[in-house]
């Protein structure tokens, strides 16, 4: 006895895996961009004062096997980033970058900042050395806004790179109709 049989649309079905292959990185990589910058948007709302900018998200490497973006802090806009993230003076969490007298036998707990050398007004006292004014700075707690960002966005990031994906796969399954 033989058997005869014809297997008909694997021309279709070839045609859908290329495009889903063809498409994969694409569509990865969007849901990655997009993840990134609600990321960078949320850090930036973390952020205290009244900023809304100095949070870059940019794309790093896009290979056949790797698609890395990079969050971080623009130095130009936002110079005093790892200040405010890691804390001043007492409550640093990073080490100390100050060498001054004053500094160090402060416990690092007070420094002297040039009034000539800051752009805007700060909340601090002004005194007046050798005809210099200086404002007298104190340490300033820690406000992880890029970490928490990182950490609370995580769930929300997975979702937004499957939804890029999902719009892929729904757009091949709907070929088969």
């Amino acid at each position: 006895m033989k058997l005869k049989c014809e297997i008909k649309g694997l021309d279709k079905l070839e045609k859908k895996l290329k495009h889903l292959t063809k498409n994969l990185a694409q569509n990865t990589s969007e849901g990655i961009k997009t993840a990134s910058e609600k990321t960078s948007e949320y850090a930036i709302s973390l952020r205290r004062g009244q900023h809304n900018d100095g949070i870059i998200a940019e794309m790093v490497e896009m290979n056949g096997k790797d698609i890395k973006y990079r969050i971080h802090t623009d130095q130009s806009a936002f110079p005093f980033s790892w200040f405010e993230e890691f804390g001043t003076g007492q409550y640093a969490e990073q080490p100390h970058i100050g060498k001054t007298k004053h500094f160090l036998e402060t416990g690092y707990t007070e420094w002297f900042i040039p009034v000539s050398k800051v752009e805007r007004e700060l909340h601090y006292p002004i005194v007046e050395i050798q005809g210099m004014q200086f404002y007298i700075a104190h340490g300033v707690k820690p406000n992880p806004f890029m970490q928490k960002a990182e950490f609370e966005r995580r769930y929300d990031n997975l979702d937004d790179v499957q939804a890029s994906l999902m719009k892929l796969l729904k757009e091949v399954c709907k070929w088969m109709n």
